[in-house]
């Protein structure tokens, strides 16, 4: 199992079963595709059900069907490489629910002195695998098996190390927002709520469809029809992100100004502070 492939499962449940009919991924298809991705989408939930990268992923895939940037894949990618690096049972999960059936994540035990364990190594492409290797025989002492899991954990913790030092090389990042360096234009996407008391605001995704984000005189103001939002993909020298809110003739200009990944200003095209944002 590659964390690729746990990515492009939750990118299938996102856009639900009617848009992945014909689907394969992994070797499942149909009904076996539809259980992993719904067993993969809660596993993820209740590991990582808040963690920005994830929800990114998800709103994309869902406002995009499935044409999901290689940047948000990648953000989610390490996202996931770090949790599977922190939790083992978590990426055994995770293992067990995409296997192909024709090679089960956990064998049955033979009958014989062989324990079968994960085994987990760092491909040459810079992918993550797990798959089921004999690797001890645990003849008196299960103990051994153990202590093997553990060391080759270890192996595949220095090996994610390196993938995400590499992944947040400065030179190719993103230019942070003020505070927070994991801050980029893409934060925007996503559900919030306002500090003025005017209920929800959603961002789909870049020169997509956004709810909310129009004002006039200080209050939202819709038209009716749809609203697309447009976010600059860099900050200004103030550490502000330019957003243009367009409805049918009505068009806007604003800055945002990010705290960390789940609160931001929203500033008239001045400087002026119209009202907060925290994410839902």
């Amino acid at each position: 199992m590659t964390v690729e492939v746990v990515v492009m499962m939750l990118i299938a449940w996102a856009v639900g079963r009617a848009n992945r009919a014909g689907q394969q991924i992994n070797g499942l298809a149909d009904d076996a595709l539809d259980l992993a991705v719904t067993r993969v989408r809660d596993a993820v939930a209740s590991k990582l059900g808040g963690d920005v990268a994830i929800q990114r992923l998800l709103a994309e895939a869902r406002a995009t069907n499935g044409g999901v940037s290689h940047a948000t894949r990648a953000e989610a990618e390490r996202a996931l490489y770090a949790a599977i690096t922190r939790d083992d049972r978590f990426a055994a999960e995770l293992q067990r629910i995409t296997a192909t059936p024709e090679q089960p994540a956990v064998p049955p035990p033979s009958g014989g002195d062989n324990y079968g364990v994960q085994g987990i190594w760092q491909t040459g492409d810079g992918s993550i695998k797990i798959s089921n290797k004999v690797v001890q025989q645990a003849r008196r002492h299960p103990l051994a098996a153990f202590l093997i899991v553990v060391a080759l954990l270890g192996l595949l913790g220095a090996a994610v190390d390196q993938l995400l030092s590499a992944a947040q090389d400065p030179t190719t990042t993103a230019d942070p927002g003020p505070g927070d360096p994991s801050v980029d234009s893409q934060t925007i996407v996503g559900t919030w709520t306002a500090s003025d008391g005017t209920g929800t605001k959603t961002y789909t995704s870049n020169s997509g469809q956004c709810d909310g984000f129009y004002y006039n005189n200080g209050r939202p103001l819709d038209i009716g029809g749809p609203m697309t939002c447009t976010i600059s993909s860099r900050p200004d020298t103030q550490g502000r992100y330019t957003m243009i809110v367009t409805q049918s003739d009505n068009r806007a200009e604003y800055r945002v100004e990010f705290s960390d990944t789940n609160h931001a200003a929203v500033l008239d095209s001045k400087g002026t502070k119209i009202y907060e944002i925290e994410r839902f």
